[in-house]
């Protein structure tokens, strides 16, 4: 009767090529993730508040700098996303040959 523990074998891959993620390298993407999220959503409403002062209007302009600089933040994200994966943060090898 086979037990549960694994033989050592080929099911513990590691890639050489990864770079692996150290607590300061965390702290650089937390707080590039913070900065692409906050400041354009931040920025839009600002903006807003301004205009909609300047032009004595509704509240029209604060919802279309809340709507740019949350479609902004997205586009950030999505770029960020996409740099780590061409850089290899991320294995999209099939790691147990099936």
């Amino acid at each position: 009767m086979p037990s549960g523990i694994l033989a050592a074998s080929g099911r513990c891959e590691s890639n050489l090529n990864m770079t692996q993620l150290t607590p300061l390298g965390l702290i650089k993407i937390l707080a590039q993730v913070t900065a692409i999220m906050v400041i354009p959503v931040v920025g839009g409403t600002v903006a807003g508040i301004v205009i909609d002062a300047s032009l004595g209007s509704s509240p029209l302009a604060v919802m279309i700098g809340l709507g740019v600089g949350t479609l902004v933040s997205v586009i950030g994200i999505w770029i960020l996303i996409r740099t780590g994966v061409r850089k290899g943060y991320t294995d999209t090898s099939n790691r147990h040959g099936s």
